[in-house]
């Protein structure tokens, strides 16, 4: 049967630019922020810890789209809060951000965040000051040229750019560059202790208490980032380091038999979108023509829409049914959408959100006239005739969104773990709450799938589950596909 174009009689949301399909929109980044409203416009100051709690608590309770959800067992929540209420008022300020962490983990949600903001606040400021280190950039310079120590150099994750020097029983690594938002020159991000075990400053500075490995004199990994030695520069060839670093970074091609072939994507954030397009263009005619594919997400933790959708002409045998979701209608996602008009269709529509919104302030809207979708796929005209999907519990947000879509194919099976469960609410907003020293991000809707088929702190489960005894995963998935 011919297959038609993608169906365009989809929700829509929000961005800086244009107009998303509701699709894109269900797969922000677990805990990172896709979609970003400007919350009402008033006057903030710092704020104490029981004020910022206060807030914080009146904020979540009034539009969180989860909150009810979340808190069917009032008799329970009131007695966490009130606890809260009384833990905070001996609080010290220095430790105000954990407690208000542990406010917003009483609702097991990967998308609500709270974290320090603004240079105005004290405890972060002193933390800040007191972990630094002293060495001048002309120092650093003669040290890193002259050092035959593996670690002391240059190194990169991401954004960030540091330089490592040993100091007493301890490494310090220091930001070269970074976010000049959350992080400063010569201000410390981690500090690796000779035992295997580290300190690494998140974002907000707060502490993590972590392990780390050196790996062929250029790697560093931690448990959730790994650093990639600069300078000096590692002696392998240009094609050695970019095939190491695509394995590191967990987005290549293999062909890991005659019959089958692997694609390994780690993460669906927006940076990822081009270079899994090349490994998709650039092994077109070895995917179309391999009889398995086996599909690696594992800690995949999510990100758009856009970094997935050239794969599913390869695994799909059949368009894609889902369910939309519905935004509880506030004055905060009001003022954001006003604030992102672009286009005249964009204009049109958002009066058209605008509307529906203000007649039901509080209550949940559907902005479609349907609560289902379909997706009709437009089908490679050849493609492999089995896949395998790999998941893990670090498999998250639109990673999930993507098992999600592909469970439907007939010629799929998810194998591993269940995985994550952060699908049930989404497209993440900050949220002022009246202090300036504290940020809040949450949720904007929930998706339709509720309550029937809940996602959040349960997972997708796989098709076949792969215990603790099965140490090569792609081994097994290629044995499976390849042993009729």
């Amino acid at each position: 049967m011919k297959n038609k174009q993608r169906n365009t009689n989809r929700n829509t949301t929000f961005n800086k630019t244009y107009i998303m399909k509701n699709r894109k929109s269900i797969v922000t980044t677990f805990v990172i922020l896709i979609l970003v409203f400007t919350s009402i416009s008033y006057s903030q100051t710092d704020c104490g810890c029981e004020q910022a709690l206060k807030q914080l608590i009146q904020k979540v309770e009034s539009e969180y789209p989860g909150f009810k959800d979340k808190t069917k067992d009032i008799i329970l929540y009131n007695s966490f809060k009130e606890n809260l209420l009384l833990k905070v008022q001996n609080i010290e300020e220095t430790n105000c951000i954990e407690l208000l962490r542990s406010y917003k983990d009483f609702f097991r949600d990967g998308h609500i965040s709270i974290y320090p903001s603004g240079e105005s606040q004290h405890a972060l400021q002193v933390q800040k000051s007191e972990n630094k280190v002293t060495i001048s950039a002309e120092e650093f310079q003669r040290l890193i040229k002259s050092t035959s120590d593996p670690l002391e150099g240059i190194w990169k994750s991401g954004a960030y750019k540091v330089g490592i020097i040993k100091a007493k029983d301890e490494y310090q690594g220091f930001i070269l560059e970074a976010d000049t938002a959350f992080w400063k020159a010569d201000e410390i991000k981690f500090r690796l202790l000779e035992t295997g075990k580290a300190k690494f400053y998140l974002r907000d500075h707060s502490l993590s208490e972590e392990t780390w490995e050196l790996v062929d004199g250029w790697i560093i990994y931690f448990k959730n980032s790994k650093f990639i030695k600069e300078f000096p520069k590692p002696s392998f060839s240009e094609s050695e380091i970019k095939s190491k670093m695509d394995e590191i970074d967990g987005c290549y091609f293999k062909q890991v038999s005659e019959k089958t072939v692997l694609l390994c994507f780690s993460s669906f954030e927006h940076n990822y979108v081009e270079r899994i397009k090349k490994v998709l263009a650039d092994n077109k005619e070895a995917i179309e023509s391999s009889e398995n594919l086996i599909i690696d997400v594992r800690n995949n933790l999510g990100g758009v829409y856009d970094a997935y959708v050239d794969l599913l002409p390869y695994i799909h045998t059949n368009n894609i049914r889902g369910l939309g979701m519905e935004f509880l209608a506030t004055q905060t996602l009001i003022d954001g959408i006003e604030d992102w008009y672009d286009d005249a269709e964009g204009k049109k529509k958002a009066r058209e959100w605008i509307a529906m919104f203000k007649e039901k302030m509080g209550q949940f809207v559907n902005t479609d006239t349907t609560e289902y979708y379909t997706d009709s796929i437009k089908l490679a005209e050849r493609s492999p005739k089995q896949v395998v999907i790999l998941v893990n519990r670090r498999t998250a947000s639109s990673g999930e969104a993507f098992v999600l879509d592909a469970k439907q194919s007939k010629k799929v099976k998810i194998m591993g773990t269940p995985t994550y469960g952060a699908l049930d609410y989404g497209s993440a907003s900050f949220f002022e709450i009246g202090c300036n020293n504290y940020k809040l991000m949450m949720p904007t809707w929930r998706s339709m799938r509720l309550p029937e088929y809940p996602i959040d702190n349960i997972g997708i489960q796989p098709d076949i589950y792969l215990d603790k005894s099965v140490k090569d995963w792609v081994q097994f998935a290629m044995n499976y596909l390849e042993n009729k």
